[in-house]
């Protein structure tokens, strides 16, 4: 288990200070994939690297693989391992980063076998680990090969490879699929999803990308601005984000985004005449397969028309949504729309302002 309890970081520049973490506490579960998403800037980056002390904070407990890093001591004084200290701990923490950190005059087994080195291997126990680690990236044939023959998505199998070569409990990945393209970032996620559940790895994934955290984590932290505005488990998130700058995040991979632009620029899709109301129906997983729109339509003599549609599968879950053009006598709509939050859909009115 990873804790952290009020972690707060500045840095002091010549221009002034800046506050990256302000007061942050968060628990991530043995075995969990836990994101933490947010803008540039929003701290996130400054706070998964205070986890194995490459940042070290100004306050607050981190207690990693139920080791104390940081904690406040009898006089209420912050302390700290020293580092010294931390090389052992660091062994159960792994780390892989945007631009891999290859060495670049080194084969793909030297780059595997660098941290293997200096922790007191023979040369058969290392050469034995690295073609372990190289099978289970799905680099078996790449063994001498130097990083500038690789692909990107090739050269973070080779760090995350490297990253496990010490056996970690814990795997903090610090925006490692944003320099590559979507295919690659999709076999990565995929690779880093299977040594999750293979190794029973608890992963730190940071992102700026929701599409990134609907693919693979358990639960997510938003982060805006040093602190933590939004958490919870990835599904509940979608279905119910509460903060705007979570929406945000949402609404940026979720094709019914458009419907601004189509109440912007008068789009004939949507048609609000004769009564006509504007809504989205958000169906969540048992609700999903459910015939309901023909269902109320019959049932309430009442007409819909798609404007757009979106269904993601979000932890093994569907969570789709739709928004339509319903129309009718009054009554018969708010009959309509009474029945389907009976049945467990969401039902959110949509201004034609908002598209303004």
């Amino acid at each position: 288990m990873i804790t952290l309890t009020d972690v707060c970081k500045t840095y002091h520049v010549q221009r002034g200070s800046i506050e990256a973490i302000k007061h942050v506490s968060l628990t991530v579960q043995d075995g969990e994939i836990f994101g933490i998403i947010g803008y540039s800037g929003a701290g996130k980056s400054s706070l998964v690297r205070c986890i194995n002390l490459l940042e070290v904070p100004d306050s607050g407990t981190i207690t990693v693989n139920g080791i104390k890093i940081t904690w406040e001591d009898e006089n209420g004084r912050f302390a700290r391992k020293t580092n010294h200290e931390m090389k052992t701990v660091r062994k159960g923490i792994g780390m892989i980063f945007q631009h891999f950190n290859l060495l670049e005059r080194s084969t793909v087994f030297d780059n595997v076998a660098y941290p293997l080195k200096y922790s007191g291997n023979s040369k058969e126990q290392i050469r034995k680990r690295v073609a372990e680690l190289l099978e289970l990236v799905g680099l078996t044939d790449k063994t001498n090969v130097y990083p500038s023959q690789l692909s990107g998505g090739q050269k973070q199998r080779v760090a995350i490879a490297r990253a496990l070569a010490n056996n970690p409990k814990v795997l903090l990945s610090d925006e490692a699929t944003s320099a590559l393209d979507p295919d690659a970032t999709a076999s990565i996620l995929e690779l880093l999803k299977e040594l999750n559940q293979k190794l029973h790895l608890t992963i730190i994934l940071i992102t700026h990308e929701m599409s990134v955290i609907k693919s693979i984590c358990h639960k997510v932290a938003v982060m805006e601005d040093g602190r933590v505005v939004e958490e919870g488990d990835v599904y509940s998130i979608f279905a119910n984000p509460v903060q705007p700058i979570t929406k945000k995040f949402i609404d940026s991979q979720s094709a019914l985004s458009k419907i601004g632009y189509l109440l912007g620029h008068n789009a004939g899709l949507i048609d609000l005449s004769n009564n006509g109301r504007l809504v989205k129906l958000q169906f969540e997983k048992d609700a999903v397969g459910d015939a309901l729109i023909s269902e109320i339509s019959r049932k309430f003599n009442v007409n819909l028309n798609i404007v757009l549609a979106n269904v993601d599968i979000i932890q093994e879950s569907p969570l789709g949504a739709i928004i339509v053009v319903i129309k009718g006598d009054p009554q018969n709509i708010q009959d309509a729309l009474a029945y389907l939050q009976s049945m467990h859909v969401s039902v959110f009115p949509i201004s034609a302002q908002e598209g303004n």
